[in-house]
């Protein structure tokens, strides 16, 4: 008797990750280097009016980076998926950066489980801790149940190219920084 309310969590869990997998399959999937995707709620001049603390508390707006090729990840500290593509976003970060592109990791947790994360896994670009905000502003840029990895492209122009919900592969990042850094 005691086992029921677990199965019911346990299928209330995997019935909520079918649809959010099914709502992100049905996502106007940005064309990857070819012409800019528009997705309902995503709002290039909110972004770059948005702020979130870095790593020492101070604010830092997402508008510094405006004109440069954008990647925005949300992540966590807890989420496996999130963890497993950073290095690879530090990668290409640091091949390049000197080119226009940027990346920016927003986190849902707290400054010090960021700090933790990045002394055991270290990354060259910046790092935005915001418990709260993190989530609430990846629902706002079309994540509608607030799933992890999130991550938004922006041209340098400020066009939409990729809003996606779930991992990002080598070959989807590559094609994006060859397709669209700035020349």
């Amino acid at each position: 008797m005691p086992k029921t309310p677990v199965f019911i969590f346990l299928g209330a869990l995997l019935f909520a990750a079918a649809v959010a997998m099914w709502l992100a399959a049905k996502e106007p999937a940005a064309k990857i280097g070819g012409t800019p995707a528009s997705m309902e709620g995503v709002n290039y001049a909110a972004v770059l009016a948005a702020s979130f603390p870095d790593l020492e508390g101070r604010p830092q707006s997402l508008g510094q980076w405006q004109g440069k090729l954008l990647f925005i990840n949300f992540w966590a500290t807890w989420c496996a998926p999130c963890k497993e593509e950073m290095p690879m976003f530090d990668n290409f970060f640091r091949q390049n950066a000197k080119n226009g592109v940027q990346i920016v990791g927003i986190a849902a947790d707290t400054a010090d489980k960021v700090r933790l994360f990045q002394a055991q896994t270290p990354v060259s670009y910046p790092l935005l801790p915001d418990a709260e905000g993190a989530v609430a502003f990846s629902r706002r840029m079309g994540n509608r149940l607030g799933m992890l990895p999130h991550t938004l492209v922006f041209s340098p122009k400020g066009d939409l190219l990729l809003n996606k919900i779930g991992q990002l592969s080598h070959e989807e990042m590559a094609l994006i920084i060859r397709e669209n850094a700035p020349k």
